[in-house]
């Protein structure tokens, strides 16, 4: 997974800010389909920040699905809450293609 391109201050800021929200999704060992990429894409278009549950318990498997949300989903990791991944994208911003 690759480092967070964020600076510290905005680090800070994002994790707090996605310390009210709850998770959008609940991500276990599987595949991510192009309809779960749609539906994170929609809502990067109402929100810059999204919590994603992940239920995969061993770290590498975390790790995988944070990379692949990531590269897939055209964001920027921000963190861990506990389970939950923090992503960012700057709202409205479309996927390539869209």
């Amino acid at each position: 997974m690759s480092e967070s391109t964020l600076g510290d201050a905005l680090k800070t800021r994002l994790l707090a800010d996605a310390g009210q929200l709850e998770f959008a999704f609940k991500i276990t060992d599987g595949v991510l389909t192009p309809e779960f990429y749609a539906r994170l894409a929609k809502t990067f278009q109402e929100r810059d920040l999204v919590k994603v549950r992940l239920l995969a318990t061993a770290r590498p498997a975390r790790a995988g699905h944070i990379a692949h949300l990531v590269k897939h989903g055209q964001c920027t990791y921000v963190g861990m809450i506990g389970k939950d991944a923090v992503l960012f994208r700057p709202k409205g911003r479309d996927l390539p293609g869209k």
